[in-house]
Order: structure tokens, then C-alpha cells, then sequence
């Protein structure tokens, strides 16, 4: 290791010195060409070793995810032969975007997926990710939800391919949904940049559960992980500061609110069930042992097998009450508010002045 280590010494210096001898040259610090040379290979399974010795992927069953499902496929016009889809980096055709396979791989372990556990992916794109959090997951509540028909479309035929008929995906804008309606998730990635009113979207949060992605604050978007601890609190942690188009504002907010569909109860899924609902069914069956009720003429088995199932597990559901609380970072709780709004124009304008600091300090030294 500490002969390599000279090795690339020696070669940094080799490749600062002939840039320094041609003058049109502005020099970047090769620590940093390396840094965004992302290129790791022509095949899925290059990709998967790259992230796993680069510490993205840290687990077994991660990595296997990672190599099970071909990144490529889920590019419409990737060309034959090319090799860029499996570059460590973000690829684009039209609105036909999947985000670095890195980043991918760091939001799923702070996930901390699992059997059984369901899942929802906002602005689903590809399906992609969809794809490869189904390979831990498994078989259950997975849904998704995007602008884009056609996306839409294409995330249906990918995972048709699989046989996973289990992960649904929708065309609607998620500040469209209706909150209370349509079912809690153990798991939530967001794939846009959340900020002001869309820090509501937290309400489809299951108590205990997990949602990664971006959020705008002042000083710029971060990757948070945000556990709801309670009905009103929750854990909040930056996890690394990102740069994502944001969620794209409901163009109509007079339209009806959209409901995802929610499973069926049966008994294996009752203790997931919200409080509301379970008192709901708990008091019916004690209706079956009341004389007064006209229900205890009837078995407690008709209501079980026959009537538990078509009751909406969100009918008895109410909105949240009271203000959200988060614990940021570790620092003492606090209300959970409107960060602001970060100034991209100015960030950059900042970055080119100090490019151009950095030019001129060259010059001079010349």
C-alpha cells in the first residue's frame, strides 16, 4: 500500500509538471480530477465492485442488489456497446434520469432496508432504485410515484420483466396526495429536493420508520435521514450536501386529492395497523358479545373473514395534531419549520470567482 501510495506521488507530480509547461493551461489539482473521474468499467458487475471498494456498498445483500439488476436496461437509448451507463455518475436522456449509482447505494444503507418492509419511492423515475430495494425488501407494499407518463410506463415494462407484479407505480404529483387517505410506508426515498410546505409529505411516514433524500435549506440541499420517533417527532440527520431539482409544485390545488390504494387487513397485518383502526375492529368484535347490538347475532368469524378485509385501514385515521418537532443533528428539539430557500445563483457566481482567484494566483506565479 505505501509503495502505491508513491507511486501516485510520483505520477501527480509528472502530470502537474507537464500541464505547468503549457500555458493556456489552468491547473486543477489532480486530487481533484480523480476525484470526478467517475468512470468504472464497461459491465454492471464493474460497477458493483466499484462500489463496494469505494465503502458506497457495505453489505452483502446490498451488493447482490446492486448486481442484480442491470443499470443499463433502464436507460431506453443507452447505445450498444457503450459503457457510460455504468460510470459512477448521474446519465440523463430527456427526463430519463437515473442519479449516481453511489449516491443510490448511500441512501439505501441509511435506509437500513429489510424483509417485509414497505416501501415508496417519490419522483420513481426509471424504477431503477424501485428495482433494487424490491431485491431486499421483497414481495409487499411498494409503490411509486412520478410526473411523467412515460416514465411511468417504462418503470411498469422494467419491473414486468422481473415478475414483480407487487411494485405499483403512479402518475401523479405527490403534493397532490391525499395525506391522511392513502397509507404509511416504513420507507421513503425522495428523489427530488423538499422544502417549505413539502416537508408535509413527512405525514406518510409509518411511527418507527425511515425516509432519505434532499432538503433545502438555507445554506444549501442536503441528504437527510428522518426517523419519525412519534406522531410529531422526529430524528433529523445531514448526511451530505447535494444539489437536486426540486419537487415540482402542484399545478392545481382544487383537483381532488389522489389515494394510494392500501393492503387489505387480515390478521397477520393487524399490529402494523394505525390505533385508530385497530379500535375501530376491536370494538366491533366486542359488539359480537353484547346482547343489545345487533351484530351478536353473528359470528366473530364473519366479521374476520369476511368483513375486517374490505374496511379502508385509513377510514379511521385523523390528521395530525399539533406542531412537528425535530432533533436536527443531535441539537436540542425543536419546532420543525421553513428552512428558506438556497441561492444557487450566487453559490455559483462564488465557485467561478474563486476559479478564477485561483488562475490568476497561477499566472502571477509564473
Amino acid at each position: 500500500m505505501e509503495v502505491d501510495e508513491q507511486q501516485q506521488a510520483a505520477d501527480a507530480d509528472e502530470e502537474n509538471q507537464q500541464a505547468a509547461e503549457d500555458p493556456g493551461v489552468v491547473l486543477m489539482p489532480v486530487m481533484f480530477r480523480r476525484l470526478f473521474d467517475r468512470s468504472t468499467g464497461s459491465t454492471n458487475d464493474s460497477l458493483a465492485d466499484h462500489l463496494k471498494e469505494s465503502g458506497s456498498v457495505r453489505s452483502p445483500i446490498l451488493e447482490a442488489a446492486f448486481r442484480a439488476i442491470d443499470r443499463k436496461k433502464f436507460l431506453p437509448e443507452a447505445e450498444n456497446g457503450s459503457s457510460e451507463v455504468y460510470d459512477d455518475a448521474p446519465v440523463r436522456v430527456g427526463h430519463f434520469h437515473m442519479s449516481q449509482p453511489s449516491l443510490y447505494a448511500d441512501a439505501l444503507s441509511a435506509l437500513d432496508l429489510k424483509p417485509g418492509l414497505s416501501f415508496l419511492n417519490i419522483g420513481s423515475g426509471t424504477g431503477y432504485l424501485s428495482s433494487i430495494v424490491s431485491e431486499i425488501t421483497g414481495p409487499g407494499l411498494h409503490h411509486g410515484v412520478d410526473i411523467h407518463q412515460d416514465l411511468i410506463q417504462h418503470a411498469q415494462e422494467m419491473v414486468a420483466e422481473q415478475g414483480k407484479s407487487y411494485i405499483e407505480f403512479f402518475q401523479v404529483n405527490v403534493h397532490d396526495l391525499d395525506l391522511v387517505m392513502c397509507p404509511r410506508y416504513d420507507r421513503i426515498y425522495l428523489g427530488a429536493c423538499a422544502g417549505g410546505q413539502s416537508k408535509q409529505l413527512l405525514a406518510l411516514l409509518q411511527v418507527g420508520g425511515i425516509l432519505v433524500g434532499p432538503f433545502e435549506t438555507g445554506s444549501g440541499q442536503y441528504i437527510r435521514r428522518v426517523m419519525r420517533k412519534s406522531e410529531t417527532n422526529f430524528d433529523v440527520k445531514n448526511l451530505k450536501q447535494v444539489s437536486f431539482a426540486r419537487l415540482v409544485p402542484s399545478d392545481d390545488s382544487s383537483r381532488p386529492r389522489f389515494v394510494l390504494p392500501s393492503p387489505p387487513w387480515t390478521p397477520e397485518t393487524h399490529t402494523s395497523q394505525s390505533p385508530g383502526f385497530k379500535a375501530a375492529l376491536r370494538e366491533m368484535l366486542f359488539c359480537t358479545t353484547r346482547p343489545e347490538s345487533p351484530a351478536h347475532i353473528l359470528p366473530r368469524d364473519i366479521f374476520v373473514k369476511h368483513v375486517f378485509g374490505f374496511v379502508h385501514p385509513r377510514w379511521f385515521s385523523k390528521p395530525v395534531q399539533g406542531p412537528l418537532r425535530e432533533c436536527l443533528d443531535g441539537a436540542e428539539e425543536q419546532a420543525m419549520a421553513d428552512e428558506g430557500s438556497y441561492d444557487e445563483e450566487a453559490a455559483r457566481l462564488q465557485v467561478l470567482r474563486t476559479l478564477a482567484m485561483f488562475a490568476r494566483q497561477r499566472r502571477q506565479q509564473r
